[in-house]
């Protein structure tokens, strides 16, 4: 099933419509080459939209969760409330939220939400590889945890 048309990074505070969240944890490794050349093949993607779209970072959104993206819609991010009192570089971070909803686009990875947090992401890894490198909360976190942080 797929969901709604656009997604916000971590689980919803309410009750709202949207669905957030594809790479490995700090710590786990994609099980083939197939999946390095996966992963790598995302982070490539990811910096080059950084360093070369046209990013719109709309900072209007009230919402008490992060922040979400509209897949289809390349390169416009919605950040909200939560995304400020984050830190900027780290665990769920700015940095991180930001990798997390490029991951969406469709024109970049087009990562889903199979499951939000550290431990799901984690435990992703380890029951169901190709889905953690479908699952944006584990592009996340590699990102902020790589090298692995002990």
């Amino acid at each position: 099933m797929r969901p709604a048309p656009w997604r916000t990074t971590r689980r919803p505070t309410s009750t709202a419509r949207p669905r957030a969240r594809r790479a490995t944890p700090p710590g786990s490794a994609p099980s083939s080459s197939s999946g390095w050349t996966t992963a790598k093949t995302h982070f490539a993607a990811i910096k080059d939209a950084f360093d070369t779209k046209p990013l719109t970072v709309d900072c209007s959104c009230k919402k008490s969760y992060y922040a979400y993206v509209y897949p289809n819609q390349p390169y416009k991010i919605y950040v909200c409330s939560a995304f400020w009192s984050a830190p900027m570089t780290g665990t769920d971070s700015k940095g991180g939220t930001l990798i997390h909803e490029m991951s969406h686009f469709t024109a970049v990875a087009g990562t889903d939400d199979h499951v939000y947090g550290q431990s799901g992401a984690k435990s992703l890894a380890i029951s169901n590889p190709t889905n953690a490198l479908d699952n944006a909360d584990n592009h996340e976190y590699f990102a902020e945890n790589t090298p692995f942080l002990q």
